[in-house]
């Protein structure tokens, strides 16, 4: 279910272009533009956080930084850090000890991260609702305006960005695609059925049913997977073992 709740927050948000043209690959004084500019920026602001889609960014984006923010200045957030270095990294942003933040999207699983000014977003996201939770970072607060940037890193990623700005300024989010009966969902949830409890063949049809996405799956299809998951498949690495035990005779 959508609903449209009628609300459109007000954001301060912008696409930042550098002084060189944009190629299908940026070239290096490009890139030394970027820097000086995302330095610039966290200069103006008390506290930035900048996205970044891969970890070899984030490394990279952080040690540039650093050289023009100063030793200590500029922290790095991302998946291949040990948990002790991203929990030291989110609590120095937290007590503003750093004036910038380079992560990936580990940042966003929940933590508290602080007063922060500005978000940059370096290249697209991929989804509209990603950029617009990001920026939601900035001015996360009553009263105050979030803030964000949005760099596109090649020619090509250009027209993603602007697109991708438009519809957020027309209030627009992403398709929402329902897909119909996935069976390795169902594979899912028919072993954690079977792990708290025992069913019939036509109780646990039944239950699945009652989902959208199952509304109309067939019995034959859940057979099959029920079989799978009772003898077993074959992968490249060897045939796996049962996930279930299935009463042929009882169903």
């Amino acid at each position: 279910m959508v609903i449209e709740s009628g609300h459109l927050r007000v954001l301060d948000i912008g696409l930042e272009l550098p002084k060189s043209p944009l190629e299908a690959v940026m070239s290096g004084e490009v890139w030394e533009e970027l820097y000086t500019r995302l330095a610039d920026l966290a200069l103006a602001h008390t506290t930035t956080l900048i996205f970044v889609n891969t970890r070899k960014l984030a490394e990279r984006l952080t040690r540039h930084l650093e050289k023009r923010l100063g030793e200590g200045q500029v922290a790095a957030h991302h998946g291949s850090l040990a948990k002790e270095r991203r929990l030291d990294a989110e609590q120095r942003l937290n007590s503003g000890q750093v004036r910038a933040m380079v992560a990936t999207g580990s940042l966003e699983l929940g933590i508290d991260i602080g007063d922060v000014d500005l978000v940059c977003q370096m290249s697209s996201p991929g989804r509209i609702a990603s950029f617009l939770q990001r920026v939601g970072w900035a001015g996360h607060s009553l009263g105050r305006t979030p803030k964000g940037r949005l760099f596109p890193l090649s020619r090509d990623d250009l027209v993603e960005c602007s697109a991708l700005l438009l519809a957020v300024r027309a209030g627009d989010l992403d398709v929402l695609e329902v897909p119909e009966a996935p069976l390795d969902i169902l594979a899912q949830q028919i072993v954690a059925c079977s792990a708290t409890d025992e069913w019939t063949e036509d109780e646990l049809l039944a239950l699945i049913r009652g989902s959208y996405s199952y509304r109309a799956l067939s019995s034959e299809s859940f057979r099959a997977v029920v079989e799978m998951l009772t003898n077993g498949f074959s992968t490249r690495r060897g045939r796996r073992g049962a996930r279930i035990h299935y009463d042929a005779v009882n169903r």
